[in-house]
């Protein structure tokens, strides 16, 4: 005969069994991982002598939360997920990283300085595995050094909201009809 369980030993086995299904089902919703973990959890020494602003930028576009077209709408920010600087139908960090014609300069240095540490070329590359690579932290700071890629400045810094430059242009009166 069993031994009888208590409330508190049966509440944990069904809140284990639910975050369990919920663990599944997240697992199988997301496609593609957006960040792979490097060995060694530890901050980039690289990283850590920069800017804080310059390493904000950086962990965001590691962890796939940085402004970029698709996470914007995706978080409901702005209407399109189209490229703010070359009007590419999507913004995401590959096409940052890689295709962007805003960029291109910056790119190809991006390429050449990662292909010089790693043997390796964009097309061996997804941005996944780049942004993990510690041997291309260096290259990939200087990238976001020299570009506005991530920043709060540029074509997605404050998307405009529909009926905003109206209000504007009427200097404020549609506030006060409605206060």
């Amino acid at each position: 005969m069993p031994l009888p369980r208590s409330k508190a030993n049966i509440r944990r086995e069904v809140a284990e069994r639910k975050w369990a299904e919920a663990r599944d089902w997240s697992e199988k919703r997301i496609k593609r991982k957006k960040y792979k973990m490097p060995e060694r959890m530890r901050q980039s020494a690289a990283v850590a002598r920069g800017p804080e602003r310059l390493a904000e930028r950086f962990y965001q576009l590691r962890t796939g939360n940085c402004r970029t077209g698709q996470y914007l709408e995706w978080t409901k920010n702005t209407d399109t997920a189209a490229c703010g600087w070359c009007q590419h139908k999507t913004q995401t960090r590959e096409h940052l990283l890689k295709h962007c014609k805003k960029w291109k300069t910056q790119q190809k240095t991006l390429w050449a300085e990662v292909r010089k540490e790693t043997g390796r070329g964009e097309n061996c590359f997804t941005v996944r595995d780049l942004l993990a690579d510690e041997r291309c932290t260096r290259a990939v700071l200087d990238f976001l050094r020299t570009t506005k890629v991530g920043s709060r400045v540029g074509p997605r810094a404050v998307p405009p909201k529909p009926g905003e430059d109206e209000e504007a242009a009427q200097g404020g009166a549609g506030e006060a009809e409605r206060g």
